[in-house]
C-alpha cells in the first residue's frame, strides 16, 4: 500500500489553509499544532478506521520536498494518483494566489456550487479558456490564469445574468452550458452589446416560473436532442 503523506497542521495554517477532521468538522486554527494534516491518503486512513484495522500498519511520511507549497503538493498528488474533475482544481489556487479579482471570486462561488470547470469558464470568463492545467500552473506563479485576469468586464455582466437566472432556474440547470451559451451567442452578434446586456437581464427577471420550469425540465423528442429542445425554448421565451 502507498504511504500516507502528512504535514504538521501548523504548516497548513501558514499556507492560508484550514484544518477539518475526517468527518469534515472544523478544527480551530490555534489547535492546528496538535494535528497532522493528511495531504494524500485520506480515503485509506478512513477505511482503516472504519474496518478497525491496526493503524500501526500504515506507513506515514512527510513530503520529500518541503520547499513546495502545500497547495501545489495537494494538486500534483491528485493529478498523479487520481482523476479530479476540472472544478476541483479551483480550490488549491485559492490558497496560493496573491491577489484575486471579481471574476476569480465568481468562479470560486460557482465551484462551491459544484459547477463543472467548462461552465465556470463560460460564466466567469465568457470563453472556454479556463483549464485545469492553468490553475495548477497558477500555484507556482501565484498569479491568476490570464483569462480570469482579463475577465472583470465580462464578469460584471454575467454575474447580473446569473443572479437574475438563479431566481427562476435551479443550480443544477445553470451548471449546464445551455443558458450561458445561449446568452453568449446572442451577446457576440448583438449590434449594441450594452443594450443586449440589459435586455437579457430584464427578460430573465420577467420570466414566469412556469416558463423557466418548461425550459429546465425539457426532454429530448424523437426528432430533437434535449439541447435542441432547450435552445428552441430559450429562443421562444427569452
Amino acid at each position: 500500500m502507498c504511504p500516507i503523506t502528512a504535514v504538521n497542521g501548523e504548516e497548513v495554517i501558514k499556507s492560508n489553509g484550514h484544518l477539518t477532521d475526517l468527518d469534515g468538522n472544523d478544527i480551530a486554527d490555534e489547535h492546528a499544532k496538535d494535528y497532522y494534516a493528511v495531504l494524500d491518503g485520506q480515503h485509506r486512513l478512513k477505511a482503516y478506521l472504519e474496518l478497525g484495522l491496526p493503524l500501526e500498519d500504515l506507513v506515514v511520511i512527510e513530503p520529500l520536498n518541503k520547499k513546495i507549497a502545500i497547495a501545489l503538493l495537494i494538486a500534483e498528488m491528485n493529478i498523479c494518483t487520481k482523476t479530479w474533475k476540472g472544478s476541483d482544481y479551483m480550490a488549491a489556487p485559492a490558497m496560493a494566489i496573491k491577489e484575486t479579482n471579481a471574476a476569480f471570486d465568481f468562479a470560486m462561488e460557482l465551484q462551491r456550487r459544484n459547477f463543472p470547470l467548462s461552465t465556470i469558464s463560460l460564466w466567469a470568463c465568457g470563453n472556454n479558456k479556463l483549464k485545469a492545467k492553468d490553475l495548477v500552473a497558477s500555484l507556482k506563479t501565484r498569479e491568476m490564469p490570464q483569462c480570469l485576469q482579463e475577465a472583470d468586464g465580462w464578469c460584471a455582466k454575467s454575474r447580473k445574468w446569473f443572479e437574475a437566472a438563479s431566481e427562476k432556474f435551479t443550480a443544477k440547470f445553470l451548471a449546464k452550458k445551455y443558458l450561458i451559451s445561449f446568452i453568449q451567442d446572442g451577446y457576440n452578434v448583438a449590434e449594441d452589446a450594452a443594450a443586449y446586456t440589459l435586455e437579457i437581464e430584464e427578460k430573465l427577471k420577467k420570466l414566469a416560473q412556469w416558463q423557466a420550469d418548461k425550459i429546465q425540465n425539457a426532454r429530448k423528442t424523437s426528432t430533437q436532442t434535449q439541447e435542441q429542445v432547450i435552445l428552441d425554448l430559450l429562443r421562444e421565451h427569452l
